[in-house]
C-alpha cells in the first residue's frame, strides 16, 4: 500500500499523523437537509447506532454508556452544530476522541449541510485506515439516504 506523506517543519510526516493527538482522520459529506433535521437524526438514531451506545447526551461531562458500562464522556457540545466525545470503541482497547460537526453548505446555506466526522488518538496507520474506510462507508450511506429522501420529496412536490 502506498503511504502518503506531507512536509512539516521537522521533515516528512505521514498523512494523518499529528504531533500531539496521534493518528487522526476526517470524513465530510454534503447533505440536502437542514442542520436541525440532521442534528435530530444524529442524536436519535445515527450516533447511538454508529458508536454502539444507548444515547448521546448534550451535556459536557455526561457519560455515554453501552449496557450500563461507561464507554466515554461528552467533552464538548455546541447544540445543533458540534459534539465532541472521549470514546472507547468496542473494537478497540483504547480511548479515542470523536467529533461530529455540522456546517452550512457553501453551495446552499439555506438547505444544505456539511457533516464532518473527526476521530483522533488512533494508535497507528492501519487503525486509521480501517476507521477511515468505516466512516467513509457510514457517511456515504447517510448521504445516499438523504438523497433518496430529497428525491422523494421533490417528486411529491413537483
Amino acid at each position: 500500500m502506498h503511504s502518503e506523506t506531507r512536509h512539516s517543519p521537522v521533515g516528512l510526516t505521514p498523512v494523518g499523523l499529528t504531533h500531539d493527538a496521534g493518528w487522526q482522520l476526517a470524513v465530510r459529506r454534503a447533505l440536502p437537509a437542514s442542520a436541525e433535521d440532521v442534528w435530530r437524526r444524529l442524536l436519535a438514531e445515527c450516533l447511538p447506532q454508529w458508536l454502539g451506545v444507548e444515547s448521546i447526551p448534550q451535556m459536557v461531562g455526561a457519560p455515554i454508556r453501552h449496557e450500563g458500562r461507561v464507554r466515554g464522556r461528552v467533552v464538548g457540545c455546541h447544540v445543533g452544530r458540534r459534539l465532541r466525545l472521549r470514546w472507547t470503541p468496542a473494537a478497540l482497547d483504547h480511548e479515542t476522541v470523536f467529533q461530529v460537526t455540522l456546517q452550512d453548505s457553501p453551495e446552499d446555506p439555506l438547505w444544505g449541510i456539511v457533516i464532518e466526522l473527526h476521530q483522533e488518538r488512533l494508535l497507528g496507520a492501519a487503525e486509521r485506515q480501517a476507521l477511515l474506510e468505516h466512516w467513509t462507508t457510514v457517511l456515504d450511506t447517510l448521504a445516499e439516504d438523504y438523497a433518496r429522501e430529497s428525491a422523494r420529496t421533490q417528486e411529491l412536490l413537483g
